[in-house]
């Protein structure tokens, strides 16, 4: 029973924060809109230098766990959260396919023809006091300027309830804070937006510090 309770409330965080960014970038759909820059299509480079293995190696350092394999999905597209590590004490946890091409499909009919022009990572992140989840956006090249990225805060703090302080790391500005369904962390390292979900507010920033230290 504790297991069923378990997914569930996974589930359940995980939703409400997806239809919360849907809305929030559907709400700014018009200054990131994909048409207004040379290509259309997502980002290929990794938001910050991920690992050329598909696959974390064995003998992978305690201080920096690679991530979990990428669940499968049905798109050809690229997963933006591949590669991608993180500082212990967390580790990823690739999301059941099914899940996360249930999520993949909200975000994107959410976001209507905007949606077509961005891929959507998702890793479940363990070891914090509560839940945790991370969400890698992948917008075409070009889109996330300062003032663009701007606005998808002010949409995401308001569409999620968050009250956001910026605090830099390594060179990387992060907002973080506490929201209606925990705790949120935001950063963009080019045209990859990171969104940390965490269950309980005191877990979104350092996660966000144990990504950006992990792959710098």
């Amino acid at each position: 029973m504790a297991s069923i309770r378990h997914r569930r409330g996974r589930r359940a965080l995980l939703a409400l924060a997806t239809m919360a960014v849907a809305v929030a970038l559907a709400g700014c759909g018009g200054t990131a809109s994909p048409a207004a820059n040379a290509s259309t299509a997502p980002s290929q480079a990794a938001p910050i230098t991920p690992a050329p293995t598909a696959s974390p190696s064995p003998a992978a350092s305690p201080s920096a766990v690679a991530s979990a394999p990428a669940s499968a999905a049905t798109s050809a597209a690229p997963d933006p959260a591949a590669g991608l590590k993180i500082d212990a004490p967390y580790t990823f946890v690739a999301l059941p396919p099914a899940m996360q091409q249930a999520f993949e499909s909200q975000m994107a009919s959410s976001l209507g023809a905007f949606g077509s022009s961005i891929t959507f990572g998702f890793r479940q992140v363990d070891g914090g006091t509560g839940q945790a989840f991370l969400m890698v956006l992948a917008f075409p090249t070009g889109t996330v300027s300062a003032p663009t990225f701007e606005g998808m805060l002010g949409g995401l703090s308001g569409s999620m309830g968050a009250t956001l302080q910026k605090t830099t790391v390594d060179g990387v500005e992060v907002s973080s804070g506490p929201s209606t369904s925990g705790g949120v962390g935001i950063f963009h390292i080019g045209d990859h937006v990171l969104i940390v979900i965490a269950e309980k507010p005191a877990d979104a920033l350092p996660i966000a510090k144990a990504l950006i230290s992990a792959n710098q």
